[in-house]
């Protein structure tokens, strides 16, 4: 009985995976490689950065932050005007005699 739960564990677990991801429940201890901290998933290996500060994962969001901050690509963009501006039409000089 134990071997058959066991095995419909293994496949359940199996299948949630496939359709959730991983959940990260196994993680790393934090460390510190090349000015970035973060745990890995023992399960699956990914990487998930860590603030070192506030003791926390970050969000996908602060860890976009970061690396556009590291990279210097901030790039302002010129706003283009949201009407288009009319030029005025050229003057013609007409043929009709006075």
């Amino acid at each position: 009985m134990k071997l058959l739960t066991s095995c419909l564990r293994a496949v359940l677990d199996f299948f949630t995976e496939i359709l959730f991801g991983c959940s990260h429940s196994k993680l790393s201890r934090p460390f510190t490689l090349n000015d970035e901290t973060y745990e890995v998933c023992l399960d699956c290996g990914k990487q998930i950065y860590y603030s070192a500060q506030e003791m926390r994962p970050l969000t996908p969001w602060e860890v976009r932050r970061m690396k556009v901050a590291q990279a210097g690509e901030v790039k302002v963009m010129p706003v283009k005007p949201s009407r288009p501006q009319l030029v005025p039409a050229p003057e013609h000089k007409s043929n009709i005699a006075a």
